[in-house]
């Protein structure tokens, strides 16, 4: 039993650890180089009324991403969606 709750508490730790990290996004390849600059230093000033405007903004973009990129900006959505949560902006 120790084993397994062991086991349990570090699988906890790993997971906790992994959503202070970025999600991939193809910067310098979908997305400006420039867009992650932008995006880093709102969420480091934790601009959360930008960010939101961030958010809609690349969700407006999904079509035209799907059909230059053949997939959409679910990766950027969730980036931004992360810099809110970092910034410790509300939803």
């Amino acid at each position: 039993m120790r084993t397994s709750v062991s086991s349990a508490a570090l699988a906890l730790l790993v997971l906790a650890g992994c959503a202070n990290e970025a999600p991939p996004v193809d910067w310098g390849g979908k997305y400006s180089t420039t867009v992650q600059e932008r995006l880093d230093e709102l969420i480091r000033k934790k601009d959360c009324d930008s960010l939101q405007a961030e958010l809609v903004t690349a969700r407006t973009i999904d079509e035209a991403k799907k059909r230059s990129y053949g997939s959409g900006s679910a990766d950027l959505v969730a980036y931004i969606k992360w810099g809110l949560d970092q910034a410790d902006c509300a939803d």
